[in-house]
């Protein structure tokens, strides 16, 4: 027998959250965790709105202030 899911940001109506919205699954993890969390489709939208927006913040390629000349390193190849 399976365990029903509950939405991980499911916090009722009393909460600032906006309610559920679609079907509960566990959603791949946008983190270093490694572990995926149960979301609806509208909480879902919402995490990857807020991934993106950090995405954006902190890019994963060469930050802006990296200088090469420390300790030799170098973000691309040659």
């Amino acid at each position: 027998m399976s365990e029903e899911l509950t939405c991980l940001d499911n916090r009722g109506a009393d909460h600032m959250q906006p309610e559920c919205e679609g079907p509960v699954e566990l959603r791949m993890p946008l983190s270093s965790t490694g572990k995926p969390f149960p979301r609806c489709d509208r909480h879902w939208k919402i995490r990857l709105e807020i991934q993106e927006g950090i995405d954006t913040r902190y890019p994963i390629h060469q930050p802006s202030d990296f200088d090469p000349t420390y300790a030799g390193e170098r973000w691309e190849e040659d």
